[in-house]
């Protein structure tokens, strides 16, 4: 094989990049009684309401180990990143976390943006990412584990249920952006299965708050169903507007996206009552397991902590199940901890049972439809152990180790 200078020296630079990281973690974990991970979230700015509660999770789950003795002899040191809601902050902290602070593990970059910016810094360099937000699916990259549902696992139950309990006919409004219009696919995808239809797709500007038109376009449709995917504060004015319009009894309001910034505690019951949403996790599971699980997010934020949902959730669950799979390597090395981690890791936790699953580096989990009333969520159906999609056998790392890019659902 004939290389070129460049891509000769660009190769190298990045074997470069991976050694001299691998060397001085390697040195740093050795000479130490603590190893170090990294959590990269914004903790203020325009996305605050997701990366708080989230880093607020992996230091619960860092607390809770430290308190059990920590992991194969070491404690557990945080290191926090404040990327501010910028997105070029993402992989200049990615490369700081793994050079200065030596971690062994970065977690965080809940936006499709920012999981972007910092997932090729972290495969130059061979240190795991772990991706504990809910996303579109589709992700399927040997160094990066995903820890949240993925399209397959939260947006094809809410709709197979929407369509038969609620009607045939759907209405996707949503902001004008990737993700939103991915989980559209799967709008096409289940009403083709499910025998419904889809009305209208409509997109809008994430900073849009006067949402009068789209209401009209709406009841002009006549649809059984509204799916909102509608993301960020300025989207709330679409949920007043839609109670003010006398909408909210009248046509059903489902959501992937609803509650992940605890819009239910923001907005009034009179503008929230009845809409239904799926996430893998809420606050109100009534089991032992999650009943321990608040009293340590008590103790660590106090009683008026922030609401914790199914999007921040992630950053509990991500920290739990790298400990695992470094309990079961028997090492914090990068390659020890992936091949357990794709030995199907299987964790017991508040959300029910998690099951790492090798081929996709996603996750099988049980999903819960619940509904509002009174800004508390109460159980609908719960989903048992869905597994993550292989998109047809193409999302596998072990037949296809160096694949990077996304994989979409086909119509």
């Amino acid at each position: 094989m004939n290389l070129s200078r460049r891509t000769f020296l660009g190769s190298s630079a990045a074997l470069s990049a991976a050694s001299l990281a691998g060397s001085l973690t390697g040195r740093a974990m050795a000479a130490s009684d603590t190893v170090a991970i990294a959590s990269l979230h914004d903790l203020t700015g325009a996305l605050d309401i997701y990366g708080v509660p989230s880093n607020l999770c992996m230091k619960v789950a860092v607390d809770e180990i430290n308190a059990a003795g920590g992991l194969l002899g070491k404690k557990i040191d945080l290191k926090v990143y404040d990327c501010q809601s910028d997105i070029k902050k993402y992989p200049q902290y990615a490369q700081a976390a793994v050079l200065n602070d030596r971690c062994v593990m970065v977690q965080g970059a809940l936006s499709g943006a920012a999981r972007e910016a910092t997932r090729p810094v972290l495969r130059r360099y061979k240190i795991p990412f772990v991706y504990g937000s809910f996303y579109e699916g589709g992700l399927c990259e040997k160094n990066t584990f995903c820890v949240n549902t993925g399209g397959n696992q939260q947006v094809v139950p809410l709709l197979e249920w929407s369509f038969k309990k609620l009607g045939k006919k759907l209405y996707y409004i949503a902001s004008d952006y990737n993700a939103p219009r991915n989980f559209g696919i799967w709008n096409h995808v289940v009403g083709k299965r499910e025998g419904g239809e889809v009305l209208a797709e409509d997109y809008y500007p994430l900073d849009v708050t006067d949402f009068t038109a789209a209401i009209a376009k709406i009841q002009a449709a006549k649809p059984d169903i509204v799916h909102s995917c509608l993301v960020g504060g300025p989207a709330m004015s679409f949920y007043r507007q839609w109670a003010a319009a006398g909408m909210l009894k009248k046509i059903p309001i489902i959501s992937i996206v609803f509650a992940a910034g605890n819009e239910h505690e923001v907005l009034t019951p009179d503008e929230t009552d009845g809409i239904t949403v799926a996430y893998n996790y809420f606050q109100e599971l009534d089991t032992p397991k999650n009943k321990e699980f608040l009293s340590r997010v008590e103790a660590v934020a106090g009683k008026n902590h922030p609401y914790i949902n199914g999007e921040v959730f992630g950053g509990y669950s991500g920290v739990m199940l790298w400990a695992e799979a470094v309990k079961r390597a028997g090492s914090f090395e990068r390659d020890a901890v992936l091949a357990a981690f794709e030995s199907g890791i299987r964790w017991d936790g508040p959300a029910g049972v998690m099951t790492t699953d090798g081929p996709t580096h996603n996750t099988s989990q049980d999903v819960h439809i619940v509904t509002v009333k009174n800004r508390v969520w109460s159980l609908i159906e719960k989903k048992e152990q869905i597994p993550p999609d292989t998109y047809g056998g193409k999302c596998n790392v072990f037949t296809n180790p160096n694949q990077t890019d996304f994989l979409m659902p086909q119509i």
